[in-house]
């Protein structure tokens, strides 16, 4: 993983270093950017930027996790919570201001900016919430440009298989944190391949060789 404290700058005259909790797991390939705080039973998968070098802070909290290829940001002056046993997919990008509430699912390449979202929400797949707040249990259907507060009341309610569906997001998330964090160091198994040789062909091409892959 890569971890790195923020830059004094004309905003801000500190330098914040990220705080994770033991139990999490962060994999090698993310970028962790001044004051983040991750919290307990956190996953943060290959690929994923959490940087609060403008805006701050990122808060991470309990039994989240952060797919591949997430990207956080915050606008100057502003922040971002993530709740408790929240999921937010691949390729989505969750930009401060922002407020997710607790067991919410946001899909793969969704985008959540200045927006607030109570808990139990589910943002499907292609998703763009801006500039609005979502009381808890709604459901914003998969491609939905959702920027008006208008249009928040006729949004359907977040049912059942929303639900099971984040459950089982949480489930396996979890077990793979827990399965990352019992591996004691990094195994690279390689293929044993066959060294080349050289072998006579002889169909019409007597006296020439050609390399083949045994």
């Amino acid at each position: 993983m890569f971890l790195e404290s923020s830059p004094v700058t004309t905003w801000s005259e500190e330098i914040n270093r990220p705080q994770v909790h033991p139990t999490a797991y962060i994999h090698h390939t993310a970028v962790i950017i001044g004051d983040v705080h991750i919290g307990k039973n956190v996953i943060i998968c290959p690929g994923v930027v959490l940087r609060a070098d403008e805006g701050s802070p990122i808060i991470i909290r309990e039994g989240s996790n952060i797919q591949d290829r997430v990207i956080m940001h915050c606008l100057q002056g502003s922040a971002i919570e993530i709740g408790a046993r929240c999921s937010i997919a691949h390729g989505a990008v969750v930009h401060g201001p922002c407020v997710i509430g607790g067991e919410t699912f946001i899909g793969f390449n969704s985008v959540v900016h200045a927006a607030r979202l109570g808990e139990k929400c589910f943002v499907s797949h292609c998703a763009l919430v801006t500039g609005v707040q979502l009381p808890g249990l709604v459901m914003v259907p998969a491609g939905k440009i959702l920027q008006s507060q208008d249009e928040v009341v006729f949004l359907p309610e977040a049912g059942e298989g929303e639900r099971s569906f984040h459950n089982k997001v949480l489930n396996i998330n979890d077990e793979l944190r827990r399965g990352y964090k019992n591996i004691n160091h990094l195994e690279v198994h390689h293929l044993e391949h066959r060294a080349r040789i050289k072998r006579p062909v002889w169909d019409g091409m007597e006296g020439k060789e050609a390399l083949t892959v045994g």
